[in-house]
């Protein structure tokens, strides 16, 4: 039997499909079998994907567009022999070295569940790119952990190679997911097992210029990507104890109690005071809507914590989710504060004005009422012209 089995998954890229299939072909550990799969593509990608004669390689072509996770989770559990699982594209390319390195790293630590290889992005022409997150150093399974919940993703998919035992122990690709499915199964695998990083340019990512990458910088993307995220923050409810907790998100250490502990309502205060991502405040106050909806467990979380619904009832004022008050609504109303307060002092000056013209015209008319009664007097002769 093979030793890893790699998944190539082809769609639209006639231009760079054979230069991603040679870079295995030409891998200088041999022991491997590929799974293409083209996934009904439009272009001549099937044509050149027939002509790559090697007994390793076994082709496929979907009738119709299924998408990549399809052709991953079939390969994982229906057809794969290999003990190793690698990920490839149709438009990257691998180092001759690749597999060789991360085989070795593997077989000699069981305990590891993955393990990726930095990454050089290169354009549609070749050309290196901005390396961005995908050259990080290794971290601790927590730090990883902190960083995937706060909507960061360091592994790039295309580097990885997975145990095929730990695919079986936790389950396939989301297929529903679209931006986040390789990440997901990060989050799920590193609350299991350790990861490690090669600190080499094993993997070379293409990115094009027209952002029309599954990842590519494109506004459906971005809401796509920030609905997604908070699948992926559910797998943290798994955790079942507080040093695990702690470990991910050191600032809750602060609600360290020895008479109690509740997952939800931690993860949910750190999705709250840990960032500002609007996509963590609504799970984070959908979490604690959950557990005062239980009435025992409100209570615990009262006699634990000392935070009651009355809390619920202040913070979800705070956390203006829906941009409801945006910071150009705030300006505005601020705005139109000021003009009310100079209109109004405006006002009182002129009423003051006024007051005072009034006071000078009643006396004026005060005046000549006695003026007009002197006369009306002396013409009757009520009193004398003395």
């Amino acid at each position: 039997m093979p030793s890893v089995s790699i998944i190539l998954t082809s769609y639209n890229h006639a231009k760079f499909v054979r230069e991603a299939i040679d870079s295995v072909i030409s891998q200088t550990f041999a022991d491997w079998e590929l799974f293409i799969f083209d996934d009904a593509s439009t272009d001549d990608s099937w044509n050149t994907i027939k002509d790559c004669v090697d007994p390793r390689i076994k082709i496929f072509r979907n009738c119709v567009n299924n998408g990549p996770i399809y052709a991953f989770n079939k390969v994982i559990f229906e057809l794969a022999h290999g003990r190793y699982i690698s990920i490839h594209h149709s438009d990257d390319v691998w180092e001759l070295d690749k597999l060789e390195k991360q085989i070795a790293f593997l077989d000699a630590r069981p305990e590891v569940g993955a393990v990726f290889t930095w990454t050089q992005i290169i354009d549609e022409n070749g050309l290196y790119l901005d390396n961005g997150s995908f050259t990080q150093p290794n971290k601790t399974r927590w730090q990883w952990l902190n960083s995937i919940f706060f909507m960061s993703n360091p592994f790039a998919h295309p580097s990885v190679m997975m145990r095929k035992a730990c695919y079986q122990e936790l389950g396939g690709y989301r297929d529903y997911l679209a931006q986040t499915p390789d990440v997901e199964m990060w989050s799920r695998l590193l609350l299991a097992y350790p990861v490690h990083i090669i600190p080499e340019r094993l993997t070379k990512h293409r990115l094009f210029s027209d952002n029309s990458n599954t990842s590519g910088a494109r506004p459906d993307v971005v809401v796509r990507t920030w609905n997604e995220w908070n699948v992926l923050r559910e797998n943290f409810l798994s955790i079942s104890d507080f040093e695990t907790i702690v470990a991910i998100f050191p600032d809750l250490e602060r609600f360290r109690n020895q008479s109690g502990f509740d997952s939800k309502f931690l993860l949910a205060m750190a999705c709250l005071y840990g960032t500002t991502q609007k996509n963590a405040w609504h799970l984070g106050l959908r979490w604690l809507f959950e557990i005062f909806g239980d009435e025992r467990r409100a209570k615990e979380i009262e006699r634990i914590y000392e935070f009651t619904y009355k809390d619920i009832i202040r913070i979800s004022a705070t956390f203006d989710i829906y941009n409801l008050v945006s910071p150009d609504y705030v300006v505005e109303l601020q705005k139109g504060k000021e003009w009310l307060e100079s209109q109004w002092l405006a006002l009182q000056a002129e009423l003051k004005v006024r007051d005072s013209q009034l006071h000078e015209e009643s006396g004026r008319l005060e005046r000549l009422r006695s003026a007009l009664a002197v006369r009306v007097l002396r013409k009757i002769g009520a009193i004398s012209d003395d």
